[in-house]
């Protein structure tokens, strides 16, 4: 018999129903975390963090870098220590955690997630444009 096989990544449908709620509702994702495993939270994570990148490059002269979005991050340190984790340091800084410790590498993604919402709903908001004065 086979196991039952855990979905890693997120699909195309899923991210673009996520993008389409935050982009109609302004709602929290609360509900459809639930329904994600942290492996698909990380990949949620790292999708939306390109869209930021995408949208930032279309909108800024000085677009957002993958690197500028994680330093809006708590720091993992800060993060691993009020967690109390038995795991290393390095295991929760590189991520590895995630199958030796799901609930709170879920825990992580949440708050990461947070941060990372709040920069994507700035790019989803029309930007205002100056109407140029007749006579000018």
């Amino acid at each position: 018999m086979l196991g039952k096989r855990i979905k890693k990544k997120l699909g195309i449908i899923k991210k673009t129903e996520i993008l389409l709620r935050l982009v109609q509702d302004d709602q929290p994702l609360d509900d459809i975390y639930q329904q994600l495993t942290a492996p698909q939270m990380q990949d949620l994570r790292n999708y939306l963090e390109q869209q930021i990148v995408h949208f930032s490059a279309l909108r800024d002269e000085e677009p957002l870098t993958v690197a500028t979005i994680k330093a809006k991050l708590e720091p993992v340190p800060n993060y691993y220590h009020n967690q109390y984790c038995r795991e290393p340091l390095e295991a929760c800084i590189n991520e590895t955690c995630m199958a030796s410790n799901p609930s709170c590498f879920s825990n992580k993604m949440k708050t990461q997630l947070k941060v990372t919402l709040a920069i994507l709903r700035t790019y989803l908001t029309p930007v205002e444009k100056e109407t140029p004065q007749p006579g000018l």
